[in-house]
């Protein structure tokens, strides 16, 4: 007997016959249970809560690092191979912001400041530390902003500020004896409660030490153009005097010399700085209460002839400046290298450090280079803002063009618009979902519940609920839509920069 497939002509049950689905994976896989599930996780608010996440962690924590980590001593020293040079990093003018910074500033802006700034010169000095790997870190001067205004109490909260966001570590030389304007006060205007106090804390700011067969001579240039009080003078020049006339004794077998110095030399007022200076082309000259941007010519003379330095290195100018000095008739030269700011408060886009190799295998100024340098830049806190900006700017489209879609798509089979993130893109409304307080919870979330119930039935929860429901909107609007989709991104992305933000590494 014919079977039933077999009653038919050949051509007409192969036409009829229903074909096996023959799609591709990912039709399956959108079909079945894994599909429905990734399409509840997938939707647009979560990606961009994803993206969100990418961008804050880039710029709250791989920015800087891999600002520094692109100056490794590697990639730009260039001594022979079988060199073993010393490293040393400098640091100018971060200059702890203060009441004294912003006078008259709100007191929650003032808060808000000090904390950005604070953070991020915590998170340059974390990556300096962790992978450069220096043989010494030395401060430029200006370690705090009112330094020299502050009375003893306060100082001593802001100097414990200080330490908090630049933590020494056990083992590696740090140096904070070079002592800025903003600390002590300048020449005749210096604070000797100040001075004394910075002594006390830091060290005598007159000094000098021997890294990498160099001789780093750190001079207090402050101290040094007072001359009315011996207390505050003296010392800067005994030091200077005495240091001199050993580098006049050894001679020959004197190291290179290496000056520190919080003030710039003088130099003539239109001499150009340089490529690196994002302001002015070159280093104004002027003078105010409690500063002098360059010191004396005459004792910039002195200086240079009897200290014959190699090399300068200055702060105080927030900005970065080259200048070559000629001293000695001619004979010799050195270069002054004024180094940026480490604070993004400071005037310039692009804060900065300075990064100084000594190689001297003969332990002599035997008249050749011995030193090479190069100024690392970190990013503009600006330009993270910006591109936070920009992904706030897009997160606005996409929200809408979702929000504006699931609408659209709600009125054409009459259902009330539903969030993709929550309920699945089903079309479900907040209104459908049973009332869950018949589910036990523990006795102090029942209680919370009780409380807040409570709130909603007084006059401050129904007016608060009316100004919620005027900016969320009605149900099954276009506007409880967007808003919905909106507070649902900013939560989630409002908690990952809090922790961020808050937690210092």
């Amino acid at each position: 007997m014919p079977t039933y497939e077999s009653s038919y002509p050949p051509n007409l049950y192969q036409a009829s016959r229903p074909r096996a689905n023959r799609g591709s994976g990912f039709q399956l896989i959108a079909n079945g249970r894994l599909g429905a599930a990734l399409k509840r996780v997938l939707t647009s608010s979560n990606l961009l809560c994803l993206l969100w996440g990418y961008c804050l962690y880039w710029g709250e924590r791989r920015v800087i690092k891999d600002a520094v980590r692109d100056c490794d001593w590697s990639k730009w020293e260039n001594w022979p191979t079988d060199a073993m040079p010393k490293h040393v990093v400098l640091v100018a003018d971060p200059q702890l912001i203060d009441a004294h910074t912003y006078p008259g500033r709100n007191i929650l802006f003032q808060g808000l400041t000090e904390y950005y700034v604070d953070t991020y010169m915590h998170r340059a000095w974390e990556s300096i530390e962790n992978y450069l790997y220096s043989d010494a870190t030395i401060f430029l001067g200006d370690l705090f902003d009112g330094g020299r205004e502050w009375e003893h109490d306060p100082w001593v909260r802001e100097y414990q500020r200080f330490d908090k966001i630049f933590l020494s570590r056990i083992g590696k030389l740090t140096l904070r004896e070079v002592a800025g304007n903003h600390d002590i006060g300048f020449g005749d205007t210096i604070n000797v409660d100040a001075l004394n106090r910075f002594r006390a804390y830091f060290g005598e700011p007159s000094r000098e030490l021997k890294i990498g067969n160099h001789s780093f001579v750190i001079l207090d240039t402050n101290s040094m153009m007072n001359k009315q009080n011996e207390e505050v003078y003296g010392p800067a020049w005994n030091f200077f005097n005495r240091i001199t006339e050993d580098i006049q004794n050894a001679k020959a077998t004197a190291l290179p010399s290496i000056l520190l110095t919080h003030i710039p030399l003088f130099r003539a007022n239109d001499a150009s700085c340089g490529p690196k200076r994002e302001g002015a082309p070159s280093l104004p000259i002027s003078r105010g209460y409690q500063y002098q941007t360059v010191v004396d010519p005459q004792l910039t003379e002195t200086i240079l002839d009897k200290l014959r330095p190699v090399a300068v290195f200055s702060g105080d100018d927030h900005d970065a400046c080259r200048f070559e000095h000629i001293y000695a008739g001619g004979a010799r030269k050195a270069v002054e290298y004024t180094v940026k700011t480490l604070s993004i408060a400071m005037g310039v886009s692009y804060p900065a450090f300075e990064m100084l190799s000594l190689w001297n295998p003969d332990g002599v100024d035997a008249g050749h280079t011995t030193f090479q340098t190069k100024l690392c830049m970190l990013p503009s806190q600006f330009e993270i803002f910006k591109s936070y900006f920009k992904i706030l700017l897009l997160t606005l489209v996409v929200i809408g063009y979702a929000s504006v879609t699931s609408y659209k798509s709600s009125k054409k089979y009459g259902r009330t618009p539903g969030i993709d993130f929550l309920y699945g893109g089903s079309g479900s409304s907040v209104n459908d979902k049973k009332d869950k307080s018949f589910r036990v919870y523990p006795a102090p979330i029942m209680m919370a519940i009780a409380q807040f119930r409570a709130l909603k039935r007084g006059k401050f929860g129904i007016k608060l609920g009316n100004i919620i429901m005027r900016i969320r909107g009605r149900p099954g609007t276009l506007q409880r839509e967007f808003t919905d989709r909106l507070w649902y991104v900013m939560c989630i992305v409002g908690s990952m920069y809090l922790y961020l933000i808050l937690q210092w590494e």
